[in-house]
């Protein structure tokens, strides 16, 4: 056996080994959500059973389920495209100002990301409460965007500085002017960075359980905090939560998904040759 051959079979068993571990908790909450109840906790636990659909039934009859997927869908897609349209030019203004204050400024702006959430969730609580904004997407869509804001200017401003400026100079001696430029010239070869900024700033606001949960009642109400609302002092009902957590799963998977097929197509940095 040559040493290719063994270090492409070390690589294949790496490879293997990732893939069970990651595997493995989305195995055992799909089997867990097909279970019956009685099964859920039989010892030795039970690893041939006739699968059942009533979990997933009981979550989408027994609650508004499918209302909160859209709220969550709303807040996560709203505070998405939010945040890619001002972090992206934010960060575009901060890789191309020349100024010995600009470093200070991005700084401030990455000093929100550090900020704690629960910090701030009772200011937030009250500015929402006296504008009439609690149990409304648009309260999370704001509370999320301040997040994911700073996350995209600093994730933005690294692709935009890759850029060279001899391409932006060389479209505006072809009559483009500065936003047509950014638009046509410079957005397109930071699409692996707009992709990878998507990801975050949705996984980030459809995942979040917070703010969520303090700002939002009956109306507004969004996917992690209703499959968290089968969990209550008499009991746990982990046949539904299972159900839950696999239905939340999907939009992110897809979503990510998605982007990555952006991100494959819009690799076109080095497209200048020195």
């Amino acid at each position: 056996m040559t040493s290719s051959v063994r270090e492409k079979l070390l690589v294949y068993l790496l490879l293997s080994v990732v893939l069970i571990i990651f595997m493995t908790p989305i195995y055992l909450i799909l089997v867990s959500s097909l279970k019956p109840a009685a099964l859920m906790f039989s010892k030795p636990p039970a690893f041939i059973f006739t699968p059942t659909l009533d979990n997933y039934y009981d979550l989408f009859t027994m609650r508004p389920f499918h209302l909160q997927i859209l709220n969550s869908l709303i807040v996560a897609l709203g505070s998405t495209a939010f945040s890619l349209t001002v972090g992206t030019l934010a960060a575009y203004a901060i890789s191309r100002i020349k100024s010995r204050w600009i470093n200070d400024v991005a700084f401030w702006i990455l000093s929100m990301r550090m900020f704690p959430p629960i910090a701030v969730v009772v200011p937030y609580y009250i500015i929402f409460q006296s504008l009439g904004l609690l149990d409304t997407p648009l309260a999370l869509i704001i509370v999320y965007s301040t997040f994911n804001i700073p996350l995209t200017v600093w994730l933005m401003k690294g692709f935009f500085d890759e850029v060279p400026e001899a391409l932006e100079e060389a479209a505006q001696v072809d009559g483009h002017g500065v936003f047509a430029t950014f638009l046509y010239v410079t957005l397109p070869l930071t699409a692996p960075g707009l992709a990878v900024s998507a990801v975050f700033c949705f996984i980030f606001s459809w995942n979040e359980f917070l703010f969520a949960l303090m700002l939002t009642g009956s109306k507004a109400q969004t996917v992690t905090v209703a499959v968290m609302s089968f969990w209550s002092s008499d009991a746990v009902q982990w046949g539904r939560i299972m159900a839950g957590s696999l239905v939340v799963l999907v939009p992110g998977v897809i979503f990510v998904l998605t982007c990555q097929r952006w991100l494959v197509k819009g690799l076109t940095m080095g497209s200048v040759k020195g």
